[in-house]
């Protein structure tokens, strides 16, 4: 195994009461990591009906031999804790100015929830493991409450648009 460290995206369901683990490699998704925790940090989580609750730990990263060690953990009944190796995407939940906090929790869950981060991030370590799941506003005349970083580096790392 190498020497990568890893970062966790924890999703709290308040549907299955429960918590997943994503295990996000860290080095070349530093700019993503860092604008999607800018993004939940903005809002004060708590379980809302059966909405799912995100956290993102950057200060403690794990290396990869933990990340995989915690993939074969079976303590859900409805998920199990993923690893992710590849290139994040910039996630963007067109958090507004005006949004109250449980319009941001609602906008975040109905872009991650139920393991959606894999939208974001490829090259998932499934650890010998099956799939689990198989399955808008647009307005202008508000700014966004976290600004989208500028990319200087030569590698771009793509916007993906939310589908609400």
């Amino acid at each position: 195994m190498s020497s990568s460290s890893y970062v966790i995206l924890c999703e709290t369901s308040g549907e299955e009461i429960e918590q997943w683990y994503y295990f996000i490699k860290y080095e070349g998704n530093e700019k993503a990591l860092k604008y999607l925790n800018d993004q939940l940090e903005k809002v004060e989580m708590f379980i809302l009906d059966d909405l799912s609750t995100f956290e993102l730990d950057l200060e403690n990263k794990i290396s990869e031999t933990t990340a995989k060690e915690m993939t074969m953990i079976d303590v859900n009944s409805y998920s199990y804790h993923r690893k992710f190796d590849g290139k994040l995407q910039y996630v963007d939940f067109k958090l507004k100015k005006r949004d109250n906090n449980e319009d941001m929790i609602e906008k975040i869950h109905n872009i991650l929830a139920y393991g959606d981060i894999d939208k974001f991030v490829d090259n998932e370590d499934k650890n010998g493991k099956d799939d689990v799941i198989d399955d808008d506003e647009n307005d202008d005349e508000d700014d966004d409450l976290v600004p989208k970083p500028d990319d200087d580096d030569d590698e771009p790392c793509e916007l993906i648009p939310s589908k609400q």
